[in-house]
């Protein structure tokens, strides 16, 4: 299967309706997607990435079923899922599959002990899997003409002092496909890779996706296929709803101290505790060593009061300050920005 639609959320809603409700023993499903910043299932969104420069460029966050760690999408790079039963389950077995259509490209590539894809010593492709009851998959993306610019800037979480569960991404010197080959792109690695799984999985395949097509080796899946299929539908919401991309966060701790008037001494040390993305506690210690005015002690009175309960986040700050401010506490913007910025 190859998708031509290149949004996010709905190709992995596909993937997940193929590895739930195609019976086929071995699938190959291929796609790529607009500027996009994908996280694991069990990672926090505010140790990989800055969520709220994705929102300012409109650069969708986006939670995976699978765990492993934070990559970066693109229309420079495909992403392939490889699903079969759970007992033929190999992670290197895909990974050289995938490794030996880079070949066919005349791409110098290989599998390291940790089943990238690599050439030389950069990485090419990384990957993560699942496996559910009898089935499993294999997907990972693979690097062809990449923004790497764009890779690094979103890939690279501001210094923060959280303490938390989640699984943290590994850090690994990338490089791409087009340094090693002018005529690469995602159709001819769609092409290569179609005709090594049909060649290992022993499918005909004549190596051209069009002629592929005729004989039914490859579906292509568009829009109205997609937005056909009530699972789909249902998965992409899941996919977008906050309660998946943020609510799934495991629990974490955040340590912040507010300076005031840019001091090295801090005069508000704010400790807050978050379960699926929500506040649920905050403590809020005033410096004995600080001199606030009366309406920055009222705030650390009420402060951590108001934030119980909501979101983490710019959002969630915006809510506990908008009820600070109905108990006529006013004054103590620089507080509720900096706050903002923080979180």
């Amino acid at each position: 299967f190859i998708s031509n639609i290149t949004d996010p959320f709905s190709n992995l809603a596909i993937e997940e309706y193929l590895f739930r409700h195609v019976p086929t023993t071995h699938i190959l499903f291929l796609y790529r997607n607009t500027p996009s910043v994908i996280i694991g299932r069990n990672q926090n969104p505010w140790k990989e990435t800055q969520p709220q420069l994705l929102e300012q460029n409109g650069v969708p966050l986006v939670r995976r079923r699978s765990g492993g760690g934070t990559v970066y999408h693109d229309l420079g790079n495909t992403c392939y899922s490889i699903m079969m039963p759970r007992d033929q389950f190999v992670r290197r077995t895909n990974a050289e599959l995938i490794c030996r259509a880079l070949h066919q490209l005349d791409i110098p590539a290989h599998v390291n002990e940790r089943n990238d894809i690599l050439i030389h010593d950069d990485k090419v492709s990384g990957s993560a899997y699942k496996l559910v009851n009898a089935r499993a998959y294999h997907h990972g993306t693979m690097l062809i003409d990449s923004d790497l610019h764009a890779l690094g800037q979103y890939l690279r979480a501001p210094a923060k002092n959280l303490v938390s569960k989640g699984v943290e991404s590994v850090r690994s010197s990338v490089t791409r496909l087009r340094e090693y080959s002018f005529t690469v792109d995602h159709m001819s690695f769609c092409e290569a890779a179609v005709h090594e799984f049909c060649r290992f999985h022993g499918h005909k395949s004549s190596g051209s996706l069009s002629a592929d097509m005729d004989s039914a080796v490859v579906r292509y899946i568009t829009n109205d296929t997609a937005s056909s299929i009530p699972e789909i539908r249902t998965y992409e919401e899941e996919l977008r709803s906050w309660e998946w991309i943020y609510g799934q966060t495991p629990d974490f701790t955040h340590r912040l101290n507010w300076t005031g008037d840019a001091s090295s001494t801090s005069a508000l040390d704010i400790v807050i505790k978050m379960h699926r993305g929500i506040i649920t506690e905050a403590s809020v210690d005033i410096n004995g060593g600080s001199t606030l005015s009366e309406s920055h002690v009222a705030l650390a009175l009420r402060l951590s009061e108001c934030l119980k309960g909501k979101r983490y986040g710019a959002d969630g700050v915006d809510e506990a300050f908008d009820q600070i401010q109905s108990h006529g506490i006013t004054g103590v913007n620089d507080v509720r920005n900096w706050l903002r910025n923080s979180l």
